[in-house]
């Protein structure tokens, strides 16, 4: 499915994960289940997948790499380009 959304959040390092979390994701996506999407982190290109919480909530990792070839740390606030849901 083909999207096109934007949004500006911050890094966060939760439970374990260095990831973002977006409060409107579950009622964009329809789902409290696992969404694989790619698009662009601060221009970077990405696939992943908004992931459960298990409290009703997803999150979205953000890998090691990704942070180096940003040039981002947890607190930074990134853009996220969300393209597709795969």
């Amino acid at each position: 499915m083909m999207i096109n959304k934007t949004i500006k959040v911050p890094i966060q390092n939760l439970n374990g994960w260095t990831c973002i979390t977006w409060p409107e994701s579950v009622a964009f996506f329809g789902s409290t289940r696992s969404v694989k999407v790619k698009g662009t982190m601060d221009g970077v290109s990405f696939q992943t997948a908004f992931m459960p919480w298990g409290d009703g909530t997803q999150f979205l990792p953000v890998s090691k790499k990704l942070l180096k070839t940003m040039n981002k740390q947890p607190g930074d606030t990134i853009t996220i380009h969300l393209e597709e849901s795969l």
